[in-house]
């Protein structure tokens, strides 16, 4: 078999930024021709995921897998159903929200209402015409608030306020965009359960492992005191900032780190992790606790050793905060 002409590196860029995948259209824009894209399908250097659509196996380097997985069912739909919106958990993941599922089913919504059949895992949606969409790399997507309603009543309580939480963190909603998205959670179909979970968020939260943890404690009675609290030592010298923080009473914390190795750590950031809880346990006093994402899988480990601590140092919830150092 000949071997397939090479593909021309600005086709293989455009795949990158769309977890591998690129669509017909655009492969006859760059000069990939019908034939050629047979041969590379048939030598199995390419692969077809459904109609219209190539997969490249090509992805940006050093993209963590979950986020190609994110980009690839967020972009699927799109180049499936050429003129549709990005709607749902897919045009969060487009507008850069943080903490969403690694995989999902892709949804889209055609304009003015026009019918579509779903087909091979792609979801086709018939939303409000007054849906708000914005652009996304060329396409549109719902606007924020619209896709946070479309999408918590599929997500899971934790999912739905960790992303919300990276929302609110990264700038790219506040207090008057969440009253929005409870306006538009009203009435829609297994929406009555999501209303409060808009009341647990936090944006001070910096990454979703810290919102779960939080969530964690909550549910088991023992709500941080503060979060992202910065500490300091009697002279006042910067000590760190504690990811949760309960006061143990005469200038001590408690201080729970959650480490975000799954959402992007890189090298330089475990390093300035690790200075940080130097910093805190040299600080005099100070109790540290350290969690990696695996541990949250085991609540009851984690909430014990953290119940354990404050039940020794005689912690109750509700009590007057010393004034934070700056």
């Amino acid at each position: 078999m000949r071997t397939p002409r090479p593909v021309p590196p600005s086709l293989l860029e455009l795949a990158r930024r769309q977890g591998g995948l690129v669509s017909v259209a655009q492969c006859d824009a760059s000069g990939v021709t019908r034939h050629q894209r047979t041969t590379l399908i048939r030598s199995a250097v390419w692969g077809r995921p459904t109609r219209g659509v190539y997969d490249t196996r090509v992805t940006a380097p050093g993209m963590h897998t979950n986020d190609v997985s994110r980009l690839r069912c967020a972009h699927l739909g799109l180049l499936a159903y050429p003129g549709s919106a990005a709607v749902g958990v897919a045009a969060l993941v487009l507008a850069g929200v943080k903490g969403l599922p690694a995989r999902f089913r892709p949804e889209v919504a055609m304009p003015r209402a026009a019918k579509a059949r779903s087909r091979d895992g792609i979801t086709v949606r018939q939303y409000d015409f007054q849906m708000e969409t914005v652009p996304a790399g060329g396409r549109r997507a719902a606007a924020l608030a619209w896709a946070f309603a479309q999408a918590i009543p599929r997500l899971s309580r934790n999912t739905a306020v960790a992303a919300l939480d990276s929302a609110l963190h990264q700038g790219l909603l506040d207090a008057a965009g969440l009253t929005r998205v409870r306006a538009l959670l009203t009435g829609r179909r297994r929406s009555a359960r999501c209303h409060c979970w808009i009341d647990l968020t936090d944006g001070r939260a910096e990454s979703p492992n810290e919102s779960h943890a939080r969530l964690l404690c909550e549910d088991a009675g023992i709500a941080p005191d503060d979060v992202q609290r910065v500490l300091s030592d009697s002279r006042g010298r910067f000590l760190g900032r504690a990811d949760l923080a309960w006061h143990l009473g005469g200038g001590r914390w408690l201080v729970v780190e959650i480490d975000s190795q799954q959402f992007h750590t890189s090298e330089r950031d475990v390093r300035s992790d690790a200075y940080r809880q130097n910093g805190l346990l040299s600080g005099g006093g100070h109790q540290v606790l350290r969690y990696f994402p695996e541990h949250l899988r085991e609540p009851d480990y984690v909430v014990g050793e953290i119940r354990e601590v404050l039940q020794q140092a005689g912690w109750r919830p509700g009590q007057v905060l010393p004034p934070p150092t700056r």
